[in-house]
């Protein structure tokens, strides 16, 4: 049932074209950020940090793409918490591939690993690094998303700065899992040795599951309200 409504949810968004902005505005700062001769490690620090504020993005358009009328069928038909669920699994689904097709792009087009010409991190831990530290940012993107716009705040206009603040402090500030996996891959590059950001991984996983359930449990509810 779940992927009849992850399919229709996709359909709409696509149909939209409300998905174009957010990843023109992504391949326009991986065009700005990423430049020839890049080491691979510091080009995926630089997409990890892209792909959050995609990710915000094309959460809210895949959350509220759909119109009123068609909202209140769907959810009669599969009930809104699993209306809202798909459409944040689009969202996610969306981010991943932007994510996998430029980690592709990269790991093809970036001969030198690190920033030194002898280096101990093979090109498979490169790219293991640099996936981890881009879900690890998409996670916390979509569920930044997900608290920032319906069913939580209910009027597009209130959406757009806690969103921007909220994922901008989730970048720069030290200590939170998202800051930390940038930091892990950009030092990797210096220092020649990567460790994965697993425990980063499993924090924001949670804090994912946790924005998720949370928000199609209060769809559900205002639905029937």
């Amino acid at each position: 049932m779940i992927s009849a409504v992850v399919r229709y949810q996709a359909a709409l968004l696509l149909r939209s074209y409300r998905w174009v902005p957010p990843v023109l505005l992504y391949a326009a700062v991986m065009a700005i950020g990423v430049a020839g001769g890049d080491p691979l490690l510091s080009s995926f620090a630089w997409a990890a940090a892209a792909i959050m504020p995609t990710a915000v993005w094309l959460t809210r358009v895949a959350v509220t793409v759909e119109p009123a009328a068609a909202r209140h069928t769907t959810s009669a038909a599969v009930g809104p918490g699993r209306a809202h669920l798909a459409a944040l699994l689009v969202a996610l689904g969306g981010s991943g591939l932007l994510a996998a097709a430029c980690t592709g792009a990269l790991a093809a087009g970036t001969d030198r690993i690190a920033n030194h010409a002898t280096h101990g991190v093979s090109r498979g831990e490169a790219i293991a690094a640099g996936a981890v530290a881009q879900l690890v940012t998409i996670l916390a993107g979509v569920a930044i998303g997900a608290l920032t716009n319906r069913p939580v705040l209910r009027r597009p206009a209130y959406a757009v700065p806690p969103a921007a603040l909220a994922t901008l402090a989730a970048l720069i500030t030290p200590g939170t899992p998202t800051a930390r996996v940038l930091k892990v891959v950009t030092d990797a590059a210096g220092n020649d040795k990567v460790d994965l950001p697993t425990l980063q991984l499993a924090i924001t996983a949670g804090v994912f599951v946790v924005a998720v359930a949370a928000t199609c449990r209060l769809a559900a509810r205002v639905e029937h309200d």
